[in-house]
C-alpha cells in the first residue's frame, strides 16, 4: 500500500479572464479518512471538483497527484479511473434510459476477451454486489427513469464504489447524498466508512454542516476560492466554528420574527404538508407575494414545490387557493394545472424541457389542448405565444424553429419558466430557478419572477441559493428537518445565510 496521500493539491489555482475562483489551493486527503469540504455558494467547492474531473484545466503551476503520482494538467475520465478515482456529481451523471447495472458498469465493462461482447449476466451480479454494499435492493435490471430520487442517488455512488480500488484511490462526493432518506444514509455511511477503513479515502462536499461534522475526520473550508483556517480535525472544532468561518464573521443568535405583509386575503393556504422529509407544514402565500424557503441539504424545503403543484403525492396535506381546496396527497399535475398552479422545476434536461421539440413546441405544449382543435392544433396563438416569451425573457437566438436543445442552460431556463407563465398560473412554484445559467440570464429570470408576482401571482421560491432569495422575496422561511425553524421578513444576503446555519445550531441545542 503506497505511503502518498490519495489526494493532494498543490498551488492550485483556476481564473476565468479576470476572475480568480480558486486561489492557491493546497489540499492533502489521507488514507483512510472522510475529508470534508465546506463553503458558501460562490466559494470555490463547484470550481475545485471541475478542476478534479477534467472539466476544466487549472491555472500553469498548479500539481494533482493521486496516491504519489501527478495528473495531467487536465485529466481525461479513463486517466481518473484508472487513478482509481470516482466523482459522483450533484446532478448524478446517469443514463435514465438505462438500467442500474448498465449505469454502475459505464466505463468499464467486463467483455469476452475474443468476442468482446459484454457478459450482462456479469454485469447484473457485480451490480448486485455493490448495491449489497450498501445495503439496497434495487433490481439491477430496472430502468434508471423508473426510480425516485433517492434510489437515483444509490446508483450513482454504487458506481462510485465499483470504481474504488481497495487500499488505494479516492471518492470525490460533490452534494450527491442530499436526496438520500435517513435510513439510506445511515446505510451509505456504513458503506463509506468501510471502503476508507480498507486504505481508500473520501472527499465530501456539503452545505449540511451536520453531516460534515457526522460523518468526516478532518474539514476544510473555502471562502473567496481559497482556504481559510487551515484544515482542522472535525472533533476539534464545531458547527457553529465552521459557518463563521465560512461566512467570515461571527454569528449572531436569531429572534423568531414574522415579517409585515401587505393587508388582505392569502391566495394560498397550506395546511400540515407533509412529505417524504416534510413534517407537517403550514404557510400562506397573499397575491403578489413571492415567500421563499430554503434550508441544509435534506432539510425538506425542496420537497415543498413538488408536493404544491402534485408533482409528487404528499403523505397529507390541503391547499386552499383563491378558495378552492386540493387534497395534496391525491391532487395529481393535471388537476393542479387546471387549477392554475404551475412547477419550474430544478432539472430542466428531465423534467422540464423537450430537447428534440423546438422552441414554439415547448412553450406551448400545456395549451395544446385547450386553444388547439381536434383535427388542427392552429398557429397564429403559438407565434404569439412564443413571440412573447422571446422578447420579454431575451432568449436568444430569437428563433422559434430552433430545438431546445440546441440552446444554452441559461435560454433553456427561460423557456422552461416562460412556457408556464403563459398559462397565467395564480400560484407558479420554482425549484432553483437559476441554477447553471450566466449572470445576465439569472437577472433576465429574477426580473420575470419579480413582473410575475406584481401581476398578483402568488410565488414560491425553493432555493439554496441565498442571492437569489434576497433580490426576489418578500419572506424566506427556513427549514431544518422538515419543520420552518425561522421567518424572515425583508430578507437579505446575509440575513439567509446567518439563519440557514444558526437555526441549524438552535435546533441541534433544543434537540440536546
Amino acid at each position: 500500500m503506497s505511503s502518498a496521500p490519495p489526494l493532494e493539491l498543490v498551488g492550485l489555482s483556476k481564473s476565468f479572464g479576470t476572475v480568480k475562483a480558486l486561489h492557491g489551493v493546497d489540499l492533502s486527503v489521507r488514507r483512510g479518512e472522510i475529508h470534508g469540504l465546506v463553503g458558501q455558494n460562490g466559494s470555490g467547492k463547484s470550481t475545485l471538483v471541475k478542476v478534479l474531473s477534467g472539466y476544466h484545466a487549472p491555472d500553469r503551476g498548479g500539481v494533482i497527484k493521486v496516491d504519489g503520482h501527478v495528473l495531467g494538467s487536465q485529466a481525461k475520465l479513463r486517466h481518473l479511473r484508472d487513478a482509481g478515482v470516482a466523482i459522483v456529481h450533484q446532478d448524478l451523471g446517469l443514463v435514465l434510459e438505462k438500467t442500474v447495472a448498465e449505469n454502475i458498469a459505464v466505463g468499464s465493462f467486463s467483455a469476452g476477451r475474443f468476442s468482446r461482447r459484454v457478459d450482462w449476466r456479469r454485469e447484473q451480479q457485480r451490480a448486485a454486489e455493490v448495491l449489497d454494499r450498501l445495503e439496497s435492493a434495487i433490481d439491477p435490471r430496472a430502468p434508471v427513469g423508473d426510480l425516485d430520487v433517492a434510489d437515483r442517488s444509490i446508483v450513482a455512488i454504487a458506481r462510485a464504489l465499483r470504481a474504488q480500488r481497495p487500499g488505494r484511490g479516492l471518492i470525490v462526493l460533490d452534494e450527491s447524498t442530499r436526496a438520500l432518506p435517513k435510513h439510506a444514509l445511515e446505510d451509505f455511511y456504513r458503506a463509506l466508512r468501510g471502503v476508507v477503513s480498507a486504505g481508500g479515502a473520501a472527499l465530501m462536499i456539503s452545505h449540511n454542516l451536520e453531516e460534515v461534522m457526522q460523518v468526516t475526520d478532518r474539514v476544510t473550508a473555502l471562502r473567496g476560492g481559497a482556504i481559510v483556517g487551515g484544515t482542522v480535525p472535525t472533533s476539534a472544532t464545531t458547527e457553529r466554528e465552521l459557518a463563521e468561518r465560512m461566512l467570515g464573521r461571527a454569528i449572531e443568535e436569531l429572534v423568531h420574527t414574522v415579517g409585515d405583509v401587505a393587508s388582505g386575503d392569502d391566495r394560498l393556504v397550506v395546511e400540515g404538508l407533509a412529505g417524504r422529509l416534510l413534517a407537517g407544514v403550514d404557510l400562506t402565500v397573499q397575491p403578489g407575494e413571492v415567500l421563499g424557503v430554503t434550508g441544509v441539504a435534506g432539510a425538506g424545503w425542496d420537497e415543498l414545490p413538488y408536493l404544491l403543484t402534485g408533482a409528487r403525492p404528499a403523505r397529507s396535506g390541503t391547499l386552499l387557493l383563491d378558495g378552492e381546496r386540493l387534497d395534496l396527497t391525491s391532487a395529481g399535475p393535471a388537476r393542479c394545472i387546471a387549477a392554475g398552479i404551475a412547477l419550474v422545476p430544478e432539472h430542466r434536461i428531465a423534467d422540464g424541457v423537450a430537447v428534440t421539440l423546438s422552441v414554439a413546441d415547448n412553450i406551448t405544449l400545456p395549451r395544446v389542448g385547450s386553444n388547439g382543435k381536434p383535427w388542427r392544433i392552429g398557429s397564429r396563438w403559438q407565434q404569439t405565444e412564443t413571440q412573447d416569451v422571446l422578447a420579454a425573457l431575451d432568449v436568444r437566438p430569437r428563433r422559434a424553429d430552433v430545438p431546445v436543445g440546441q440552446l444554452s442552460g441559461g435560454n433553456q431556463q427561460k423557456v422552461m419558466l416562460g412556457k408556464w407563465l403563459q398559462g397565467r398560473p395564480r400560484l407558479l412554484a420554482l425549484h432553483e430557478p437559476t441554477q447553471a445559467v450566466d449572470v445576465g440570464a439569472r437577472q433576465d429570470i429574477l426580473r420575470a419572477i419579480a413582473a410575475t408576482a406584481s401581476r398578483g401571482v402568488a410565488v414560491v421560491v425553493a432555493s439554496i441559493q441565498p442571492a437569489d432569495l434576497a433580490a426576489v422575496c418578500n419572506r424566506v422561511l427556513v427549514l431544518h428537518e422538515g419543520r420552518v425553524t425561522s421567518e424572515i421578513s425583508a430578507p437579505t444576503e446575509d440575513g439567509i445565510v446567518e439563519a440557514v446555519y444558526a437555526g441549524r445550531l438552535m435546533l441541534s441545542a433544543h434537540e440536546g
